[in-house]
């Protein structure tokens, strides 16, 4: 640990002697440039002096930039051109010194090619160093837009796939790592593992790293990776230490991730992402875990105009729920209803999503052809004369999100039919002859349930 802390230590002083090769060098280059255009020997010993000085503060550079690359968390994408133009650089200045001792025993060209040479390694390695100590960007970051784009890489406006099919999408894999593999893979890697860490493999990235495991699954607060990425900037230990940083959303999707459990085969359940999580997948990966209701993901070929004018004879108005949605409301709007009359809807049963029988003669034993209505979604009963068995000849909805049964007959017997409906999310009792205890009981059975009244309306 000494030693490694005292490398690191003499590491430090890369950017002060940095500067120093790029001086001595250019200065040589400029002295020999006037010693030819002066016809003059007076600057023999200063070109000379100074591609020596040249030569050395280079091999110290480079000598002070190799232990701080070993010790100061740069990725080695970034450092490996850096690394050897730098050492290039030493070894080019040494050979430039030794020919301007004896500049006449070399021609014009080898000392023109040589100049050219160290200037362009000047160039790129300076460009490369400051890539790595300031970001791609920084150069032209607040220059005029045409220079701009003609420099600058144009970031994608989100770099993370698409996940369109909500149902299917595994978390760790598709959402979690992603964001580990853009911000921190670089320096934690199958071959580069800083810290002992490697985050490439998940089996290595569960064990953690030299101080141990780096997440604590449940609790972000605790976990080594989350407190990392949100430490100050200005923290030795904040990560990543280089590059772009975890933006506001990755953050949140680790740290909805590790409260979730941290478990790396979970699939995604909308119904337990929160609401301050939504707009961050929305943004991040174009994913809408928005609950919506059965009848927005139903997709059919319109009905035919015979069987939409033969409803409508029978007594039924009818809606569409959009241009882009087949899906039909109907409302029963004769003057009495037959059980021939719900006989006809049973060649659009696929197509019927919203119900009214309101205020209709419906009886009990009529409602049970609705019950094949695969894609009914709400069922409007109130004000009818139906009782406990009417209720119950629906069990056969697995999609009903919404009945009314505001003024019937029904009683507390139905509320077994009631909680037995898989889809429903509000029922209106106010009205009937449920009692306020059964409607308790619903409602602690079914949590995600609203119940909307009873005898009192309550």
């Amino acid at each position: 640990m000494i030693a490694l802390d005292f490398s690191t230590f003499l590491g430090r002083f890369h950017p002060v002697i940095v500067h120093l090769p790029i001086g001595f060098l250019l200065l040589a280059i400029v002295f020999e440039w006037l010693q030819k255009r002066k016809e003059a020997t007076s600057y023999h010993s200063l070109v000379s002096t100074a591609w020596f000085l040249g030569a050395l503060s280079a091999i110290l550079a480079a000598f002070c930039g190799w232990l701080l690359a070993n010790g100061g968390d740069y990725p080695e994408s970034e450092l490996f051109w850096h690394r050897w133009l730098g050492v290039g650089l030493a070894v080019a200045a040494t050979v430039g010194w030794w020919i301007k001792r004896e500049p006449g025993n070399y021609s014009k060209v080898i000392h023109k090619l040589l100049s050219a040479g160290i200037v362009l390694i000047l160039v790129l390695e300076g460009h490369l160093g400051g890539n790595i100590t300031h970001g791609e960007d920084y150069l032209v970051e607040y220059a005029p837009e045409p220079l701009k784009g003609l420099f600058s890489k144009e970031k994608p406006e989100n770099e993370y796939p698409s996940l369109s099919d909500v149902d299917t999408v595994l978390i760790y894999p598709q959402m979690v790592y992603p964001i580990l593999e853009s911000k921190c893979v670089a320096c934690h890697n199958n071959k580069e593992q800083r810290g002992g860490l490697n985050m490439e493999d998940l089996v290595a990235f569960q064990e953690g790293g030299d101080n141990g495991p780096v997440i604590a699954a449940g609790n972000p607060l605790e976990s080594e990776l989350f407190r990392r990425v949100t430490l100050s900037p200005s923290s030795e230990k904040y990560m990543p230490p280089r590059g772009e940083p975890l933006s506001y959303n990755e953050i949140q999707v680790l740290h909805w991730w590790i409260s979730q459990g941290a478990d790396p085969e979970k699939v995604l359940n909308p119904k337990e992402v929160q609401e301050g999580v939504k707009p961050v997948l929305l943004g991040l990966y174009q994913l809408d875990t928005e609950i919506k209701p059965w009848y927005a993901s139903v997709s059919l070929e319109p009905l035919d105009s015979l069987n939409l004018n033969k409803i409508r004879e029978n007594g039924f108005s009818i809606k569409s729920l959009g241009a882009e949605n087949n899906l039909l409301d109907l409302k029963f709007s004769g003057d009495s209803l037959t059980a021939e009359n719900l006989a006809v809807l049973g060649e659009a049963s696929e197509h019927i999503t919203w119900l009214s029988l309101a205020g209709s003669n419906v009886q009990d034993d009529w409602l049970e052809p609705v019950a094949a209505f695969t894609n009914l979604t709400r069922l409007q009963l109130e004000k009818t004369s139906i009782t406990d068995a009417g209720v119950s000849k629906l069990q056969g909805l697995e999609h009903l999100e919404a009945l009314n049964l505001y003024g019937t007959q029904v009683t507390d017997d139905a509320m077994e039919s009631i909680a037995a409906l898989p889809a429903l999310k509000r029922v209106y009792l106010w009205g009937t002859k449920v009692s306020p205890k059964a409607i308790n009981e619903l409602k602690q059975s079914n949590t995600d349930l609203e119940v909307i009244g009873g005898i009192n309306g309550q």
